[in-house]
């Protein structure tokens, strides 16, 4: 029997977007994001892949800079808000279903993670590590937001540095670390914009 206070199942989250408790919730896109496309420039048509979309709001954000976004979210009410914020335009970028046994049928030029790793418990981290060396493709760059720190009661799970290293050291390299300047109150100082890139190698 699944039990809601279970964060590993959609139920626990839809509980808390349908209820208003999201304190991870941005409510907007973050500057390192924004400051990560005006870098890069307009890619048309390059793929990106976003894992627990949540609310949505970077789907519009990567469209607007030519992405072909694939969002994702088990949680039905977190998409039904997302839905909700995109406008018809964009809602269809979003699938309803696991991250871990959906057939995306290709592999991305570029993963973007906000949130969901210290969603996940710390026993499923090596999973989605695993999951997205295997998605995106050698040469592609995975880009986002990592709560740094010590061991705690979640979720939000909180990662250490070298345990961090451990999980992508061996498929990307990494290529920025910078210190998070708008972090909401939930992570305090501890969250760091990081990007790696594929290995091709491996």
């Amino acid at each position: 029997m699944r039990r809601r206070d279970d964060s590993t199942q959609p139920e626990f989250w839809s509980s808390r977007y349908s209820t208003g408790k999201t304190p991870w919730d941005f409510q907007g896109v973050p500057k390192a994001l924004l400051e990560f496309l005006a870098r890069t420039g307009r890619r048309r048509n390059h793929t990106v892949l976003i894992p627990g979309c949540g609310s949505g709001y970077e789907i519009a954000a990567f469209a607007a800079a030519g992405f072909d976004v694939v969002a994702i979210d088990y949680s039905a009410a977190a998409i039904r808000r997302a839905r909700r914020v995109l406008g018809r335009r964009l809602a269809s970028r979003i699938v309803l279903a696991d991250f871990f046994e959906y057939d995306f049928g290709r592999q991305f030029e570029l993963a973007y993670e906000r949130t969901f790793l210290c969603a996940l418990p710390p026993r499923l981290w090596r999973r989605y590590s695993t999951r997205l060396a295997r998605l995106v493709r050698p040469g592609g760059r995975l880009v986002g937001t990592y709560w740094l720190g010590r061991a705690a009661d979640g979720p939000p799970f909180p990662i250490s540095e070298k345990r961090l290293a451990a999980l992508f050291d061996q498929k990307f390299n990494l290529v920025r670390s910078v210190r998070v300047t708008d972090s909401l109150p939930l992570f305090g100082d501890g969250e760091r914009w990081q990007e790696r890139r594929r290995r091709k190698d491996g």
